[in-house]
């Protein structure tokens, strides 16, 4: 996973020219309320190391997934984002639930993914907080990461 304080490069040929290109940390945000997604967009515009992309249609999920470093959202979004290995901040339609770890991800599971646990529906959430979730992300380690999404595909098929 991409550490957001790094920089990362690649490189292509174009002609006869070597092009270096830098690559950012990727976040997909996939949040149906309009007003949860200006918010969470306000933040992260104040960050020029982030490669942001909004999911607007669920035709969408799976490749901005596969390709994202960071998943902030709800619902499938975040379930997918779990299944896939991926850090996934819970943000909804009931607030800021926060990061999924191994500790917390039988809740959000239980919770449907939809946002702050016993949270209740258009909660107000901080920014502040937001912004310390995604720092925290990108310290999960893969086999911390494996473990939830094996977790997700035990209890789909129970």
């Amino acid at each position: 996973m991409k550490n957001p304080n790094e920089l990362s490069a690649t490189s292509s040929w174009r002609g006869n020219e070597l092009q270096l290109m830098e690559q950012k940390a990727s976040i997909v945000v996939g949040i149906a309320s309009s007003r949860t997604r200006l918010k969470v967009g306000v933040l992260l515009s104040k960050f020029s190391e982030y490669q942001v992309d909004y999911i607007s249609s669920e035709s969408e999920i799976g490749k901005l997934i596969e390709e994202a470093d960071l998943i902030i959202g709800a619902g499938i979004t975040a379930y997918e984002g779990v299944l896939r290995r991926k850090p996934v901040i819970v943000v909804g339609d009931y607030g800021l639930g926060g990061l999924v770890t191994p500790d917390t991800f039988r809740k959000h599971y239980n919770n449907r993914f939809r946002g702050k646990i016993n949270g209740v529906r258009n909660e107000s959430f901080s920014l502040e907080n937001l912004e310390k979730e995604i720092y925290k992300s990108f310290n999960l380690t893969f086999q911390e990461l494996q473990m939830m999404s094996n977790q997700t595909i035990t209890l789909q098929n129970i």
